[in-house]
């Protein structure tokens, strides 16, 4: 007897430190340039994609509860002029690629932050004179690329970018900013005015910037009007296959350690024209379903510049799982499943001490 629960408890033990490695691992911390994390608790791949990484500097994309909210922390000194990394999340393709016309909504919720570290209680004056100390230049942004190719919208480097500008520090602007005219095109989309700006990027891409007329750092609305204005008014053709859709940070410089985060929540979701409810399409709020881990390195080194006078910006799989969550003091399980599982063990040191 005393051998049979010598073996129930090792076994016990050694499940629990594989079900802790499992957990610890649903929550990566991403650092090196191209480190990507794909979800299975939400429909999100995460992407640490520091593509502009002159050796200045860091960027770690720290993954929580699976994606239930995620954080970028970072220093970059090298030129501010040119763009480090855009780390993000990006929706799960399910309804892409998608005609452009063919886009219905858009819809994004979510509620985020950057300050500099150990500043974040601070009032939003001494934040922004903290942002002028450090000359931070980033921006939150959400991003979509397009091509006449249904494949290369969905790829590295299609030939057109729209980015919707929600925050960004006054020392960067996107593409055309200075080339604007009094009659440049303005959409109101729940109550706030964005301005649209566009021009060419050093590698020739086609970017459309909608900015923010002031800051945001939260969002709740359907966004598809910004980007049905440019095809009903014939900037773009709505023939395009546009392929990806993601939210994140487009960082340039950051001379003392910065944070940017999402907080839990959060939905990125794209519908197309005969979709059905928005619940069952590519994404859903971060706080429904559970999850195990997928993780994966890929190259993404994304050639796309955004701002005026500047280089920058960014370029999946669905599954599903069921990781019983964990705590760092034990397991929440449901008892009837510590009762199987304690059965199981006993049996099997049982019979193993009758062999």
């Amino acid at each position: 007897m005393y051998a049979v629960l010598v073996c129930v408890f090792a076994l016990l033990a050694s499940w629990r430190t594989h079900l802790v490695a499992a957990q610890r691992s649903n929550s990566p911390t991403l650092c090196d340039a191209n480190d990507s994390y794909n979800s299975t608790r939400v429909p999100y791949e995460f992407n640490n994609n520091a593509w502009g990484d002159d050796g200045s500097g860091q960027s770690c994309l720290q993954v929580e509860d699976g994606g239930e909210s995620w954080s970028v922390t970072y220093t970059w000194t090298g030129d501010p002029e040119l763009v480090k990394g855009f780390p993000r999340m990006k929706a799960h393709p399910s309804n892409l690629p998608v005609p452009f016309w063919n886009v219905s909504n858009v819809d994004f919720r979510a509620e985020w932050d950057t300050y500099v570290k150990s500043t974040e209680n601070d009032s939003a004056e001494e934040q922004a004179a903290k942002f002028d100390d450090i000359y931070l230049r980033s921006n939150a942004a959400l991003d979509v690329f397009l091509s006449d190719n249904a494949t290369n919208s969905t790829l590295v480097g299609p030939p057109i970018e729209i980015m919707i500008w929600y925050w960004y520090t006054p020392t960067i602007k996107p593409l055309g900013f200075y080339d604007a005219t009094p009659d440049t095109p303005r959409v109101e989309v729940d109550g706030m005015n964005f301005t649209l700006y566009d021009g060419f990027n050093a590698q020739g891409q086609h970017v459309f910037s909608w900015l923010a007329e002031r800051n945001l750092t939260r969002a709740d609305a359907d966004y598809s009007p910004l980007f049905r204005y440019i095809w009903q008014n014939g900037l773009l053709s709505g023939a395009l296959w546009l392929g990806q859709l993601e939210f994140g940070f487009e960082i340039m410089h950051a001379g003392e350690e910065t944070v940017s985060e999402v907080k839990s929540n959060y939905t990125l979701r794209i519908n197309r024209d005969g979709d059905p409810d928005a619940s069952t399409s590519s994404a859903q709020p971060t706080s429904t379903s559970s999850s195990f881990l997928s993780t994966s390195t890929t190259a993404e080194t994304i050639p796309t510049s955004t701002t005026a006078g500047t280089a920058a910006s960014t370029t999946s799989t669905d599954a599903a799982s069921t990781l019983i969550p964990t705590v760092d003091t034990g397991f929440l399980l449901p008892f009837g499943t510590w009762s199987t599982i304690l059965a199981l063990t006993t049996l099997l040191c049982t019979s193993s001490s009758l062999l």
